[in-house]
């Protein structure tokens, strides 16, 4: 029960909260770079946790996994934090954790782990908005090299638009128009880049390093 509830309460009644007051919630997580949010925008198993874990480990602070909220006003876009853990799957949490199968699961009958994040975990956690430079869209294949490409508007919108949460909740809402207007003002403000790179988490320091250049 203590699993459905945080999944309910941390998940779709944040996010509905959220877009109640006009904030989009994103499907995605994002660390903090020289005062900057970065967002990475995917769906579940898309390798969002994995690039924000990276930027990890290589000294960055989380801010958000999973859920990004963001607030547009005027000419600036932040990233709101959520809050200190990731949810991983051993397989992944193995290269960041020494033993994950010791971890506590973030939902009973699913093997997906909650990996803290902060003195009593791994790395550190920003605890305030941070203004948002970038969304990257992630991209793995097999063995290519690690490219970042910009993406055009048109494509970005729907990208931001494809991966918010509670898209026919909103729409039954009839909040659906605010929240365009809102990504759509968001798109012209910060880059959306499609980021191409291999599986494994050898590839990780060269995918972080990557990302932090494009931020130069």
């Amino acid at each position: 029960m203590r699993y459905a509830l945080e999944l309910w309460l941390l998940g779709t009644v944040l996010a509905f909260w959220l877009e109640w007051r006009g904030v989009p919630a994103l499907h995605a997580s994002a660390g903090c770079a020289h005062g900057h949010a970065i967002g990475f925008l995917a769906s579940k198993q898309g390798g969002k946790s994995t690039l924000a874990m990276a930027l990890l480990q290589e000294g960055h602070p989380l801010l958000t996994d999973d859920l990004l909220p963001v607030d547009v006003e005027g000419d600036t876009a932040c990233g709101r934090p959520g809050y200190p853990q990731m949810r991983m799957w051993p397989d992944h949490a193995r290269h960041f954790v020494e033993d994950p199968e010791s971890l506590r699961r973030a939902h009973p009958y699913i093997e997906k782990r909650r990996v803290p994040v902060g003195p009593n975990g791994v790395g550190t956690f920003c605890d305030e908005s941070q203004p948002l430079s970038a969304l990257y869209l992630p991209e793995r294949a097999d063995d290519p090299p690690i490219e970042v490409q910009p993406v055009a508007p048109t494509d970005a919108l729907q990208a931001v638009l494809r991966h918010s949460f509670l898209p026919r909740l909103v729409e039954a809402t009839g909040w659906q128009s605010q929240r365009l207007d809102t990504l759509a003002q968001l798109v012209k403000q910060i880059p959306v880049r499609r980021l191409t790179y291999p599986s494994g988490p050898e590839h990780l320091p060269r995918i972080a390093d990557a990302v932090l250049d494009a931020e130069a």
